[in-house]
């Protein structure tokens, strides 16, 4: 059995919501907004919530595509589209926006379960690259404020690499700060002095 999901629907067509809510409580979903347009979307509380949006549309168009373009960056979900048709350079549009699984010609009961398993998947594995991509331009910021001041003090106190190095260890201990603490610290004097 699944793993029970909170899902907001965008659908303005009632009826073809009706049955997509009835297949996905069949699979023990709730779906906890419908809503008739993605405008609302970002104001939504149930965003806070959702775990996977679900949009079916005839044809997305651009506001679709740029709602959900905000809502993955200020409160990433799992993106699900259903569409009856697709125009040139939709499919792209809808990777650009965030979306995870964007399914033409139509949607099956029998299909949703599986697509949102893909969804939900797709958005894990960005999600865990993006978090490692910003770990890593951490890293490298931190780095490059390490050398900044290891620079600083060498130039300003006549030191070498690893006095300097040594120097800004010594006091990240003293303080009990992390050394690019002091780094900063360290640039941000030297920036005063200037």
């Amino acid at each position: 059995m699944n793993t029970a999901l909170k899902i907001i629907l965008v659908d303005k067509n009632t009826g073809r919501s009706a049955m997509l809510r009835r297949a996905l409580q069949d699979k023990g979903h709730e779906v906890i907004c419908r809503m008739s347009d993605s405008l609302n979307l970002q104001d939504s509380n149930e965003m806070t919530h959702a775990d996977v949006v679900i949009v079916n549309a005839d044809i997305p168009d651009e506001q679709v595509f740029a709602n959900l373009t905000y809502i993955n960056k200020t409160k990433p979900k799992p993106i699900v589209i259903f569409t009856e048709e697709s125009g040139p350079g939709m499919a792209s549009s809808a990777i650009k926006s965030g979306v995870h699984a964007y399914i033409v010609d139509g949607l099956e009961e029998n299909r949703v379960q599986p697509i949102i398993d893909v969804a939900i998947a797709r958005f894990r594995e960005f999600q865990a690259l993006k978090d490692e991509l910003d770990a890593t331009r951490n890293q490298l910021s931190e780095r490059k404020a390490v050398e900044k001041a290891k620079g600083l003090l060498m130039q300003h106190k006549g030191v070498n690499e690893d006095e300097a190095y040594q120097s800004l260890r010594k006091m990240a201990m003293n303080k009990n700060k992390r050394i690019v603490d002091v780094a900063e610290s360290v640039i941000n004097a030297f920036e005063l002095l200037e």
